[in-house]
């Protein structure tokens, strides 16, 4: 492992619970992961007999998710699901330089708990009765590993504050676990915790990354234009910090399986030579 972080940045990171690192990960990994997305929509869109936009990378994207959302909103977020999955996303998560920025931190063995998590702004591609973003929170009830995990933000675009990016409020990872209200999608941390004044809005170049304590108070911002934000986001947590392994590595999330078949008498014979003989 090499050193990527300075020792002013540590601590910064140490002292506010976030740190924006920039020239993380490959910019060409991050348009790769773009373009697979997008070829998931047009294909979808393609099976429909719907037409796919063409052009520049991010406008062809938002106009082929925003005409699979008009068309089936189940199959649009069936697509938007199956995205996070991709190889791409986790080549990201897993850059050699994140994991030598963490480990910098203090992540020396890390394990992944979680799964990355897709985050999607933008105007158009609310879903009917739905919500984007998330409300005031800290990340440690969806995980309550290690003390010192680091959530990692990865933006696949420039970040301004215009864009609907996260706010953070500095030092409050120095509270500890905060009080607040259980919701469907978050624990949600009660105002008397903070002030509107204290939110700083994370801004960051592509190929960057905001590094995060999972105590650290944030929230979506709501602030935004015709523009779409897309990150993803995941968990370093560490298998070697004390507390973890005294409570004998506690996870809050775990594998499900579903038993039987979810399409049946799928697939046919014929249809298993074709992907072996047909080619």
């Amino acid at each position: 492992m090499g050193k990527v972080l300075s020792n002013e940045q540590i601590a910064f990171y140490l002292e506010n619970g976030y740190l924006i690192a920039e020239d993380i990960v490959d910019p060409a990994w991050l348009d790769e992961t773009l373009d697979a997305f997008n070829l998931s929509f047009a294909q979808q869109l393609e099976r429909r007999k719907l037409p796919v936009a063409e052009g520049e990378r991010l406008v062809a994207l938002q106009e082929n998710m925003a005409a699979l959302l008009q068309a089936d909103v189940q199959l649009y977020l069936a697509t938007l699901r199956m995205c996070s999955k991709l190889y791409g996303v986790y080549q990201l998560m897993t850059a050699p330089r994140l994991r030598d920025a963490v480990a910098d931190l203090g992540v020396r063995t890390p394990l992944f708990q979680t799964t990355p998590v897709l985050h999607l702004m933008a105007r158009r591609l609310v879903i009917p009765g739905g919500y984007q973003g998330f409300d005031v929170h800290q990340d440690w009830t969806s995980v309550q590993g290690s003390l010192d995990t680091v959530t990692t933000w990865i933006p696949f675009m420039d970040i301004d504050a215009n864009l609907f990016t996260m706010e953070v409020v500095p030092g409050s990872h120095l509270k500890g676990l905060l009080s607040g209200t259980q919701e469907a999608n978050i624990f949600r941390v009660d105002e008397s915790h903070y002030s509107e004044e204290q939110f700083v809005p994370v801004q960051v170049r592509k190929s960057g990354v905001c590094l995060m304590s999972n105590f650290t108070v944030h929230r979506s911002s709501r602030r935004g234009d015709d523009r779409m934000r897309i990150s993803i986001s995941g968990r370093y947590e560490n298998a070697s910090e004390p507390t973890f392994v005294e409570r004998e590595y506690p996870f809050t999330q775990g594998k499900t399986l579903h038993r039987g078949f979810i399409t049946e008498d799928f697939p046919a014979q014929a249809q298993v030579r074709q992907v072996y003989q047909g080619k």
